[in-house]
């Protein structure tokens, strides 16, 4: 998973923030990233991807956005062959081990997080998260790629542990409320969406 992560994970610097991604597609000489829209949704300035090997890649055209979900793809072209990772087709499950990896703010150097999944929720919370991980996630790691124990893409990294619950952040997309005991675990997750929302917008959206 360590190799996996470290070949596919890639870092997007915006002019006034960072943020990481994960390379899911290549069509020739241009490779698709799947990152978090709240990465490159509101910057609208220079944005460059920097590939394992150092690289530095400017972004084409504009983000896609997935829905009105916090996932967007992005494309940079290369004549350099970068590796692809893999997607896993079912689901994770709770228990089972988890490595989110990303490039946190304060450092640059990817980093690898050892975990496993806590919650896997029934209803969405907004902008579809709803996997929730034992991982310590730290700013800058949105957007970064989640494998599970057989190196298969299962997730994209968005929200750190321990935010404040009065902001809403817990609420479900449906605008109901967590139990207390579901609230306590949940703010004790780390959170990420689900590669099949990805996997579903693809199905229905020729062309991402």
């Amino acid at each position: 998973m360590a190799n996996l992560a470290r070949q596919t994970a890639v870092r997007i610097q915006t002019a006034k923030s960072s943020g990481s991604g994960a390379i899911v597609g290549r069509q020739g000489q241009t490779y698709t990233v799947l990152t978090s829209w709240h990465v490159v949704a509101f910057d609208k300035g220079d944005r460059t991807i920097i590939t394992s090997d150092g690289q530095i890649h400017q972004l084409l055209g504009v983000p896609q956005q997935l829905g009105d979900t916090d996932l967007a793809t992005v494309e940079f072209r290369s004549a350099i062959e970068y590796q692809v990772a893999p997607i896993g087709a079912q689901s994770a499950a709770v228990g089972e081990p988890l490595l989110a990896a990303g490039f946190p703010a304060d450092s640059g150097e990817l980093a690898l997080a050892q975990g496993f999944v806590q919650l896997l929720l029934p209803k969405s919370l907004p902008q579809g998260y709803s996997l929730g991980y034992t991982n310590e996630v730290k700013i800058g790691m949105s957007g970064g790629p989640i494998f599970n124990a057989k190196g298969l893409l299962v997730g994209i990294n968005g929200r750190g542990k321990h935010r404040d619950p009065g902001f809403g952040v817990y609420a479900f997309e449906d605008g109901s409320e967590p139990t207390p005991e579901l609230l306590e675990k949940m703010v004790k997750s780390s959170w990420g969406i689900p590669i099949s929302t990805y996997l579903q917008f693809v199905s229905s959206h020729v062309g991402i």
